[in-house]
């Protein structure tokens, strides 16, 4: 199946819903302006990302912050073409993985933005995720982790643009870089360390203007850099949570990033940023809990009565619904709770021993 269509009449956020939600695989090939760039997706997640020049830019980011040269990058994208193992084809050149992730996952944020704010462009679907003869970068990320965080770029754009307006504004370091923050805010930090330009920063690292001063930004919020000209800016508490939300949720810890959005929720309900990274959350946790307990297969009771009394009475309703012949699927639309509540309570009876899940005959 191919699709073809243009980003006005089917704007851009829209259809990466419907790309999350049909759990689609293939390529989708988006074109404006910019030029042109490739999204390659398996069931509901952005594997990889190609366009023309990736991975050079990858590459001098990293020479850029003296994390590896550049010449050993591309001899382990090369390395690539002949293995599919990432982590692997980095490693034996002695590069972290996660760096390369970390900024295909930048160009995509940047891009979608870009594209959202622009509304217009063109859009290719087609359900042929060959990636062979592209220069493609691995991103490995959600559609739906894309689509909150570039929505939440655009929501706060606005305030960016206010505190950088213009690229004449000097940006200087007042703090060195460190391995504890995000790959951006360290490259940034390094070639901060003698005042420079905005302009000439975003040049010189060769990334979207949306993606450096939306770093920039961040750095100036936690006043980590000093931009001459550039008006106070004051933190966004919210914006700070949502961002320790997101790393909580990227390692898994969905129960505490849960936390984090009911805090927020509580405070102010009618923010959509707050909205939104509440439904990822549940949407993220409910798919982490449907990978350890597939729909189809049939959970049985293990007889356990001490075990069974520790339970509470809800829990316990739930594991009454076990009956040895309906699968996981079945057990959640006729539980009266959530589907998530229901899949917590699944698991948690999973891991006290208390069920087995088994394949349907």
């Amino acid at each position: 199946m191919a699709l073809h269509g243009d980003l006005f009449s089917y704007p851009l956020p829209e259809f990466l819903q419907w790309l999350d939600s049909s759990r689609k695989t293939g390529t989708l090939q988006l074109s404006w302006e910019a030029g042109e760039r490739k999204l390659f997706l398996l069931s509901g997640q952005v594997g990889a990302t190609a366009s023309e020049g990736l991975r050079g830019r990858v590459a001098r980011l990293l020479a850029l912050a003296k994390l590896a040269s550049g010449t050993k990058v591309l001899a382990a994208f090369d390395e690539l073409s002949r293995t599919p193992d990432v982590d692997a084809a980095f490693d034996v050149h002695g590069i972290q993985a996660r760096w390369i992730r970390d900024l295909g996952r930048e160009e995509l944020f940047a891009a979608m933005t870009d594209l959202t704010i622009a509304g217009r462009g063109t859009f290719h679907w087609t359900e042929d995720a060959d990636r062979s003869g592209e220069d493609w970068v691995p991103s490995d990320m959600g559609i739906r982790e894309l689509l909150f965080e570039s929505l939440r770029w655009v929501d706060e754009q606005p305030d960016v643009d206010k505190a950088l307006p213009i690229d004449a504004l000097s940006v200087r370091a007042l703090a060195p870089p460190s391995p504890s923050q995000p790959l951006m805010h360290r490259i940034i930090l390094g070639l901060c360390a003698t005042p420079q330009n905005l302009g000439r920063l975003r040049l010189s690292m060769g990334v979207s203007r949306s993606s450096v001063t939306r770093r920039v930004y961040e750095l100036l919020r936690s006043k980590l850099v000093e931009v001459e000209g550039a008006p106070q800016v004051e933190a966004d508490p919210v914006a700070e949570m949502l961002e320790k939300g997101a790393v909580l949720m990227r390692e898994g810890q969905y129960d505490a990033a849960g936390i984090v959005c009911a805090s927020l929720l509580a405070s102010d309900p009618a923010d959509r940023r707050v909205r939104e990274f509440a439904r990822l959350v549940q949407r993220e946790h409910v798919a982490a809990l449907y990978s350890d307990m597939p729909p189809l297969l049939i959970p049985v009771v293990v007889h356990d009565p001490q075990g069974m009394a520790l339970l509470k009475p809800e829990e316990r309703q739930i594991a009454g619904l076990v009956s040895g012949t309906w699968d996981v699927s079945t057990i959640v639309l006729a539980s009266p709770a959530r589907e998530l509540e229901t899949l917590k309570t699944l698991a948690k009876l999973l891991r006290m021993g208390l069920l087995q899940l088994t394949a349907p005959r």
